[in-house]
């Protein structure tokens, strides 16, 4: 049996400050400026670009994303992620790229009615993983591991498996009441 060689990426973690409670809609139009993770205060990240040297060459089909929210509590509504896909087409002249979005995913997040395990990660106190993900509708199919009813008490994280459909840029945005820090670890396969 031949070994896999697919490869195994260690997580990478995005965040964005201050979240708004909803999607920042102009983050997803066409645009002539290479996606980003945008301005302060928008809820959107890059998590990756084709030409960036840990991807290039590579040429991922899927993500994985587990969410996470930073706050002291877990009292947040209306919490969501999506994730969008961003190709590049040139006008004819050859002088000017255009950036197309596509929705890849999006999610509505929440947590178990038990304890919900907080964390430290990189400094930062109250990092929380989310119990439950669920898909919006009209939204592409996604792989979702949702622990929800699983425990009580230091559920296991939820996570999505998505398909890139062909993107060379993938942003993801946040929402959620109360104007958390939100974020998610990704790798690529």
């Amino acid at each position: 049996m031949p070994p896999i060689t697919t490869p195994q990426e260690n997580f990478r973690k995005a965040s964005a400050a201050s979240v708004p409670s909803t999607y920042n809609a102009a983050s997803a139009v066409l645009t002539t400026t290479v996606p980003s993770s945008g301005t302060s205060g928008t809820g959107n990240v890059l998590l990756w670009d084709i030409n960036t040297a840990a991807v290039s060459g590579t040429n991922p089909s899927l993500l994985f994303v587990t969410p996470f929210l930073v706050s002291a509590t877990t009292a947040q509504t209306s919490i969501g992620m999506r994730l969008i896909g961003w190709k590049k087409y040139l006008e004819a002249a050859g002088t000017t790229f255009w950036y197309i979005p596509t929705v890849l995913a999006d999610f509505t997040l929440g947590f178990t009615s038990g304890s919900v395990p907080s964390y430290t990660i990189d400094g930062t106190a109250n990092t929380r993983t989310f119990s439950n993900i669920t898909q919006g509708a009209g939204t592409p199919a996604a792989n979702l591991y949702s622990p929800y009813t699983a425990a009580t008490a230091n559920v296991e994280p939820a996570y999505a498996l998505i398909d890139l459909a062909g993107a060379q840029y993938v942003t993801a945005q946040f929402k959620s009441s109360g104007t958390p820090d939100m974020g998610a670890f990704w790798s690529t396969l």
